[in-house]
């Protein structure tokens, strides 16, 4: 299940420009300038900022994975209902792939739920700009996190599928780590990405090759969950022939 949450992030790129690009790009450009100007302390700080924000990506799979691990515990879904979590684990892929697409934009409502959030951290965010350390490019990373996206609370919700908080925290992760050549990209080619950003031809090859991914792992699912209820039927009938 981890590769389909890398995927996600790494076909997500062209939301990640629009959405992160400029910031990314604005960050880098504050940078003082001898930082700026060697390669190697520039993609360390790149680096830096981008485990902040996956450390946070990890705290709320952690949180997703928990809360769904409460929900089956109090009703009791463990117990024939795999088949379901499985139909909506691939609901989720095939709603990112049209978000990811833009012929879902009613996702882009999530993104209020954590305005509220955001108001309460950007102070923060604001009071370490220019960022001049490395712990102070790690802080902020850890409060980009927490950005505002419609995108990365989508698969949060699709994260609290995994029904366990190391499960959800390692998606999370892996999701995070997908965005990443993106955002690698945005720090260093920030001002010649704005054709990519506004193509809605590769938004929509990007989108689709997700319901691809979401057809796939359905298949996959259903193959593996009649498979499971054959050996169950079967180890069934032994114990019966072995009572008899």
């Amino acid at each position: 299940m981890l590769i389909e949450f890398f995927i996600v992030g790494l076909f997500s790129t062209t939301h990640c420009l629009i959405m992160c690009g400029p910031l990314i790009g604005g960050l880098t450009i504050s940078l003082p300038v001898p930082i700026r100007k060697r390669q190697g302390t520039l993609f360390r700080y790149v680096l830096i900022y981008n485990t902040g924000r996956i450390l946070s990506y990890a705290v709320a799979g952690f949180l997703a994975g928990t809360f769904g691990e409460v929900l089956t515990r109090v009703f009791d879904l463990e117990r024939g209902y795999g088949g379901t979590l499985m139909a909506i684990n691939s609901l989720f892929l095939v709603g990112i792939g049209l978000y990811i697409a833009g012929w879902l934009p009613g996702v882009a409502l999530l993104e209020r739920f954590g305005s509220g959030l955001w108001r309460s951290l950007s102070p923060l965010a604001e009071s370490l700009l220019p960022v001049k350390s490395q712990g102070k490019a790690l802080i902020f990373g850890v409060v980009w996190g927490w950005f505002p996206c419609g995108l990365t609370y989508t698969v949060l919700l699709w994260a609290i599928t995994t029904v366990d908080p190391v499960k959800g925290a390692l998606a999370m992760v892996a999701f995070g780590l997908g965005t990443f050549p993106g955002l690698l990209t945005a720090s260093f080619l920030s001002g010649r990405l704005l054709a990519f950003r506004r193509s809605p031809w590769i938004m929509r090859g990007l989108g689709l090759s997700i319901i691809l991914l979401a057809m796939i792992v359905g298949l996959r699912d259903m193959a593996h969950e009649t498979h499971k209820k054959t050996m169950d039927s079967s180890a069934g009938h032994r114990i019966e022939q072995t009572l008899k």
